[in-house]
């Protein structure tokens, strides 16, 4: 995830995944993530660096549900103005390295059997999606609360959801396998998973009516093994 120059006051006033955690005595981290600091309560708090994902879930001491950020250089975004010299940024393999090394991770902590992994962007590298986003929900301007928009109410009516395509990777030991789902998920559907799987109330109507990617797993299988080590990893 590439970090932007965004004012964080004032902070939204917003429920959360975190606090519906925190109500029935579950845990959670923040590795890497800016958003939550936009976040009225959440801001500051169980905050660590992308760095100490790994040393944690090798340790087998991850929390509950963990958000977890690529640093700049393996977010696999493509080189900015300030990158110049840096091979690293923009270097899909570097990015892809550093995914596997943090799931090689996971599974060295002995994580793997009780462990659920979703792998995903935040956008798809700029590329033009084929197939049109339906358009289910439009942009609403509030003029009491334009720092919700940054003061733009020319986007009023605009299209807010959905954006372009992103890809999805599942990985745990009741992922089904070789599958690819045909079911309209989002960004919202990893929150409704932990919403289902936890037994937490809906956030909002948005959490309330997706999809929680439950079609990509098999309950009933017998558990997967483990990836292999990736040579090099």
């Amino acid at each position: 995830v590439q970090t932007c120059a965004l004012p964080i006051s004032p902070l939204f006033k917003l429920p959360s995944l975190p606090r519906s955690l925190e109500k029935v005595k579950l845990t959670w981290g923040n590795y890497g993530g800016y958003a939550f600091d936009f976040i009225e309560g959440l801001q500051g708090q169980r905050k660590f660096t992308s760095e100490q994902f790994k040393k944690d879930a090798a340790a087998g001491k991850l929390p509950t549900v963990s958000w977890l950020y690529a640093p700049h250089d393996a977010s696999e975004h493509p080189p900015g103005n300030n990158d110049a010299g840096n091979p690293l940024v923009g270097n899909v393999t570097h990015g892809m390295q550093w995914t596997v090394d943090q799931v090689n991770a996971v599974v060295q902590g002995g994580l793997w059997p009780k462990t659920a992994i979703f792998i995903t962007w935040d956008d798809w590298g700029g590329w033009d999606d084929h197939v049109d986003p339906p358009n289910v929900e439009q942009w609403k301007h509030d003029p009491q609360h334009p720092e919700w928009d940054g003061n733009r109410p020319a986007w009023n009516g605009t299209q807010f959801r959905y954006g372009s395509r992103v890809g999805c990777l599942v990985l745990s030991p009741y992922a089904k396998s070789g599958y690819i789902s045909s079911v309209l998920h989002s960004h919202v559907s990893l929150i409704k998973f932990c919403e289902t799987r936890f037994g937490l109330p809906p956030l909002n109507a948005r959490t309330a009516d997706a999809d929680d990617m439950s079609d990509c797993f098999d309950f009933a299988r017998q558990p997967a093994a483990p990836p292999p080590p990736v040579p090099g990893a």
